[in-house]
């Protein structure tokens, strides 16, 4: 009975100190670390592994690292559980304690797995650092996923509308691929600005639209920062001068308000009228300015005036010197003789710009309460009534029309003036092309599809051309369709069965032209093949006629044996 506890207790102690010493091997766990934690497509990321396989003098051990939008453990396998990802480091050494230091670029695209529909674009949001066993061998063989580490990708992209303009301009700001609903901060020179109107978060893909005023500022470049949670990204914006008087008009001998910004800092600035210095400045820290002129003694017309600091930073306005009112003559005073009406002078606000974009027009010397008819071209912009003084201003905008010069004329019946304004119309963007896809085995009827595209000048219409050598030489060209409405075209029979008569490769590509005929680039050369329609050879067409007429015989002679065995019967 004794022996019996004894055995026993020497047991318990065998199992306990296995268990003790088993304690070490079992705590020791795999891991990853990663530093940073976050970061930009990009940036480098150091990370340090412990507890995996160990390498001997005899036997080399590896690991492989994958970047994956997809969450999945410790239990979970690569392209079947983890299908979207990148291959980060291909071929990791393992150390003899089975511990790793190396680094790796954050990827800007995931398009290492199997099925290519899935690759996708790397975008600001949570990500994971996998790392499994890999087993050199014929096909090598890769181990389920050993231990992982989540990574934050921040970033994404800002664009402005304009890029340069005056103090006070409107600027749209447009963000993608950030952080999804996340607070937006606007940032001047460091300086934190209102949102006017937009966004003030990101929407649930990550992206916002929003508008701020320019603050008083310098003239050149200027800094807009866009904060989004932890993401910082940063364009550059450049103030341009501006002067504005008021009032425009006014007689001769007239005060004038003149005010600038957007000049450089504490700078020495002249105003000059007509080439002719009135008054000098300086402006304050933020290149401001604002004084008091008066109208020098000048001919009814209208004038330059102009401003221009130490750094040559210049602005032009335009003063129309009104004709003066009628003056009573005094009684020993014999009458004055009435002057000539002065010719007409018409100024416009800017001598380019784009479609849809305004010009103010401005004429004196026209017919006192007349008609004034302003034209593009042929096409009429507008009619305005001129004063008693014979002055009117319009705003206008730019039709739709074609790059290059264009004549603005205007005319009260009488009196006609015209002026060149150049149309800097931007021509429309390169359509993506959809199909066919490249070096495919067309089926006929052929549907040619591309992305939709817009422009200033809408309508947008596309041209689509098919030819035989890539070079898309006039000779090779055997489809060539213009004016097309939709962003596809699908061949007729007639196309499709020319197509089909031939066995090489054909070439198509396809451009935007806008309602102005500003034509887009060409994509580039997309490559197909047509697959010839479905015929009987001759020789299995008198097969299928031998083959009938053998049944037909057969079918014939048991018919007849049949018959003849009723008979007999």
């Amino acid at each position: 009975m004794k022996k019996m506890h004894m055995m026993r207790i020497i047991g318990l102690i065998v199992v306990v100190t296995m268990l003790v010493m088993a304690v070490p091997v079992t705590a020791q766990t795999r891991f990853i670390e990663l530093d940073p934690e976050e970061g930009a497509i990009g940036d480098t990321i150091d990370v340090v592994g412990e507890g995996f396989n160990k390498s001997t003098e005899t036997s080399d051990k590896y690991a492989i690292m994958y970047f994956a939008r997809e969450e999945a453990s410790t239990v979970d396998d690569i392209d079947s559980d983890v299908t979207v990802y990148e291959i980060v480091r291909g071929l990791v050494d393992l150390d003899y304690n089975g511990d790793f230091t190396i680094d790796f670029e954050v990827p800007a695209k995931l398009n290492d797995g199997e099925d290519e529909d899935d690759f996708e674009d790397v975008t600001a949001g949570t990500y994971y650092v996998y790392v499994c066993h890999y087993f050199e061998g014929n096909p090598p063989v890769v181990s389920p996923i050993r231990a992982y580490a989540e990574f934050t990708v921040i970033g994404g992209e800002i664009s402005i509308d304009p890029e340069e303009g005056v103090v006070g301009e409107e600027i749209e700001i447009s963000g993608r691929e950030y952080v999804d609903n996340e607070n937006i901060a606007v940032f001047y020179d460091d300086d934190e600005i209102d949102i006017e109107s937009g966004d003030d978060e990101t929407d649930n893909s990550g992206d916002f639209d929003c508008t701020i005023l320019i603050p008083e500022s310098t003239a050149g470049a200027h800094t807009i920062k866009v904060e989004v949670g932890d993401s910082e990204t940063e364009v550059e914006f450049t103030v341009e001068s501006e002067l504005v008087l008021d009032p425009t008009s006014g007689e001769a001998g007239a005060e004038v308000s003149v005010s600038g910004t957007g000049f450089e800092r504490r700078s020495d600035v002249v105003v000059y009228f007509d080439a002719e210095e009135v008054i000098a400045d300086t402006t304050d820290s933020d290149g401001s300015f604002e004084q008091i002129f008066t109208v020098p003694e000048l001919e009814v017309g209208i004038y330059d005036v102009e401003a221009e600091d130490e750094d040559g930073n210049l602005d032009t306005a335009k003063f129309t010197i009104m004709v003066p009112g009628p003056t009573q003559p005094s009684p020993t005073t014999p009458t004055a003789p009435v002057p000539a009406p002065s010719p007409t002078a018409i100024n416009i606000s800017a001598e380019s710009g784009k479609v849809g974009s305004d010009i103010v027009v401005t004429g004196v010397g026209f017919a006192a309460g007349g008609a004034v008819t302003i034209k593009f071209g042929d096409e009429v912009l507008d009619t305005k009534v001129a004063d008693a003084s014979g002055i009117f201003v319009a705003i206008v905008k730019v039709p739709s029309s074609k790059a290059g010069d264009h004549t603005i004329t205007i005319s009260d019946g009488t009196n006609a003036n015209e002026v060149t304004f150049t149309v800097e119309a931007v021509p429309p963007p390169i359509p993506k092309p959809l199909l066919p896809e490249m070096g495919v085995e067309a089926k006929t009827p052929v549907t040619f599809d591309w992305e939709d595209v817009t422009a200033d000048a809408e309508p947008v219409s596309y041209a689509l051309q098919i030819a035989t050598d890539d070079d898309f030489a006039e000779d090779s060209i055997v489809l060539d369709k213009t004016g097309l409405d939709e962003s596809e075209y699908t061949t007729t029979e007639a196309e499709s069965l020319a197509l089909a008569s031939r066995d090489a490769a054909y070439y198509w590509r396809v451009r935007s032209v806008d309602a102005a005929e500003n034509e887009g680039e060409w994509t580039g050369a997309g490559e197909f093949y047509v697959s010839k329609p479905f015929s009987f050879p001759t020789w299995a067409l008198y097969t299928l006629i031998a083959i009938g007429g053998l049944v037909l015989f057969a079918g014939g002679y048991l018919m007849g044996r049949r018959t003849a065995y009723y008979y007999t019967l």
